[in-house]
């Protein structure tokens, strides 16, 4: 059998291999032949993606061919016809360049890439080091160091010239082609109760038909971390209709959707309005959206609002003096019903997003204790041996785990109903923070294996629309930071990023990062003994204390210190 035709199910395998989380390099090039280097043809960041890049020279060796083809990725005009150009006539209808992407580190570009070449000249292997991946859903995944992904091409000669003849699908290319030529959009879903849009962030290419790009992930449903903790409105087997675009007049978007079966009622009609609109209306390009489905006018009174962020309008809590208190500017005010907690060993204050209750634990993290706003006493919710601190979502739900965990968590009701929550990724790890969204549909969940570095895996809760946990969590969450070495503290900041106490490298003291579910993670400066992290809605408002407890505030890009404030263990409400 022929090379070409066994490499559909090489690319099947290449593309499962590249997309999991847990790579963490593929099999070994072969060393019989000398080892080379792939010229980039240019030694600015980014520059093959500000013009139209060079087809095929007369004569080109196969390496060239296969740089050229490389570099001509950043070309997306006319479906990449560049890079389709360095293919055979067969291979260049079958190659699928949004299969995947995946993107070279910053210091790394395609000259620095090693290559082996057959004697033949027919076959050329390349391993090259990946930082992130893509998939042809637009849903990001990092990866862990070390990572590389190995590129196999095979080439023959057509009409005297040097022509790939079997490629794998997908692109490689720096991040700054990455941002050039995508671009980044949350496709909308609703959370269980209908009462707040949830971001389901994609990357897109950029181009004339990216709105229809975004309408056709929304018609497809969740990213699969998130399937069973958001709802749509769209009914399953909904299409655009007509010619399958969504056309823009004069910043209009215009959406056909077939015929559905049972038509929606009115209320069902403008839920699906409110998904697609807040959806598109993200692109700069559209100031509205005009619905019609089986070609009938959807009426945008029958839209409803739709939060799209929870709130958090209130300040962070802290421990201070054996007290619970709030920070509030540079001054701590005590929470005015707080016990004297300075011989219970308290730790990982929690705060609602009402502000009516409080959660923290006691007895070197043996006991979880709940103090209501009106209530004198706080009181034992939940026992265990040595518990993480805990997250309180907007159903006023107390969540916290085992640290030796075996696959559960657990949330604690304000009834006192204790739910537990299957988590078998989490079975014999060391879990060591967990941070519910402020939304509630999705979970952070910090944990360590033996000697392996700290893994952040997000994934959704499942609830009915009362809120309350129904089933276990997903078993494919998607791991964030896996560029980190180790991870020390996160926390939510905003509706698709968190922030983190984190190093990239062994013995490396730990510094605050930005890590967003799309994007590699961003370093927020420099910081001397950070041990807890905490942020607002925003990301903006960032504290970050010390094992002596110091506070430091996150303003305008630098850090400054909070003078004669002395406290820790901050946590924003929720």
């Amino acid at each position: 059998m022929s090379a070409h035709r066994i490499r559909p199910r090489v690319r099947m395998l290449l593309a499962s291999m590249c997309a999991s989380l847990a790579l963490v390099g593929c099999a070994s090039i072969p060393v019989s032949s000398p080892v080379g280097h792939i010229d980039s043809g240019s030694a600015q960041p980014g520059a093959g993606s500000a013009r139209t890049p060079d087809g095929p020279a007369p004569g080109a060796s196969p390496a060239d061919i296969v740089r050229g083809f490389l570099a001509a990725g950043a070309g997306t005009e006319n479906n990449f016809s560049v890079a389709r150009s360095f293919l055979t006539e067969t291979e260049g209808q079958e190659w699928r360049p949004l299969e995947s992407v995946s993107l070279l580190p910053t210091d790394a570009d395609l000259d620095s890439l090693n290559y082996e070449v057959t004697s033949d000249q027919q076959r050329l292997n390349l391993s090259a080091p990946v930082t992130g991946l893509v998939n042809s859903s637009g849903i990001y995944h990092s990866t862990t160091p070390g990572t590389r992904s190995n590129l196999e091409f095979s080439l023959r000669q057509e009409n005297g010239e040097w022509r790939i003849s079997s490629a794998p699908d997908g692109l490689l290319i720096s991040q700054a082609t990455f941002r050039t030529i995508f671009l980044n959009y949350s496709v909308k879903f609703f959370t269980s109760d209908f009462s707040y849009l949830v971001p389901d962030s994609r990357w897109f290419l950029r181009s004339s038909s990216t709105p229809t790009a975004i309408v056709n992930e929304l018609l497809s449903g969740p990213a699969p971390y998130m399937v069973g903790s958001v709802v749509t409105a769209i009914p399953e087997g909904a299409k655009l209709s007509d010619s399958n675009v969504v056309t823009i007049e004069n910043g209009v978007a215009r959406v056909s959707l077939n015929e559905q079966t049972p038509a929606p009622t009115d209320r069902e009609k403008g839920l699906i309005r409110a998904q697609i609109a807040s959806t598109l209306q993200a692109v700069p390009s559209i100031s509205s959206v005009e619905l019609s489905i089986n070609g009938q006018l959807v009426s945008e009174s029958l839209q409803p609002e739709i939060d799209a962020t929870v709130k958090v309008d209130d300040p962070p809590v802290v421990l201070a003096d054996g007290r619970l208190a709030r920070i509030s500017g540079t001054r701590l005010t005590p929470v005015d019903n707080s016990p004297d907690l300075s011989k219970e060993d308290p730790s990982d204050p929690a705060v609602s997003l009402d502000g009516s209750l409080y959660a923290y634990l006691t007895d070197g993290r043996d006991r979880l204790m709940r103090l209501k706003d009106n209530d004198r006493k706080a009181s034992q919710i939940l026992g265990g041996k040595d518990l993480v601190g805990p997250s309180i979502d907007r159903f006023n739900m107390v969540w916290t785990a085992e640290r030796q965990n075996t696959g559960v968590i657990r949330a604690v009701g304000p009834d006192d109903k204790v739910y537990e929550v299957n988590a078998d990724f989490l079975a014999g790890r060391e879990l060591l923070d967990l941070e519910v969204s402020r939304d509630g549909t999705r979970i952070a969940l910090l944990s360590t294996l033996e000697d392996q570095p700290a893994r952040i895996d997000l994934v959704g809760i499942p609830r009915d629309r009362a809120g309350n946990p129904t089933n276990g969590l997903s078993a494919t969450p998607i791991e964030m930071g896996s560029n980190f070495n180790w991870v020390d503290d996160v926390s939510w900041a905003g509706s698709t990023s968190l922030v983190a106490l984190a190093s990239m490298e062994k013995n490396e003291p730990v510094q605050p990062f930005r890590i967003d579910v799309t994007a590699p993670p961003e370093q927020l400066g420099e910081l001397p003994d950070g041990s807890r992290i905490s942020a607002g809605e925003d990301g903006r408002s960032i504290l970050v204390t010390s094992d002596q407890g110091e506070i430091y505030s996150y303003n305008s890009n630098a850090w400054q210190k909070l003078i004669d404030i002395s406290a820790k263990d901050p946590s924003y409400p929720g």
